[in-house]
């Protein structure tokens, strides 16, 4: 799996990638040297279950993904089977364009959890 975050990462616009677990623990991570992968893992799982509670309370049905955008960067959460691909994105990144681009690397993590 690590493979494959290594290749996401090479997407223009892709910062860095983790792969974290429904609870917000990090699975697999291929971040820039000195990030907080526990920590950064641990705030994707409480804004999902944040996200996951307002959805509910919408009556809008399980959230497909979620994005932070922000001056100097953001990033897009995906659905990995049972995990969650978070994506961190440069500045320069095209939204709508990096999450279809990631959308494949999502389901060959999905499936390599599902084996």
């Amino acid at each position: 799996m690590q493979e494959i975050l290594e290749k996401l990462n090479r997407v223009r616009g892709v910062g860095g990638s983790l792969l974290i677990s429904a609870e917000g623990l990090p699975m697999v991570t291929a971040l820039r040297q000195g990030s907080d992968e526990a920590g950064i893992a641990a705030s994707l799982g409480n804004l999902l279950e944040q996200a996951a509670r307002l959805c509910d309370t919408l009556g809008i049905g399980r959230a497909k993904a979620a994005q932070v955008l922000a001056a100097q960067g953001g990033m897009v959460v995906l659905p990995a089977g049972p995990a969650y691909l978070a994506i961190l994105m440069d500045p320069s990144a095209n939204l709508a364009l990096l999450q279809l681009e990631a959308r494949p690397y999502a389901d060959r993590l999905a499936q390599r959890l599902s084996l």
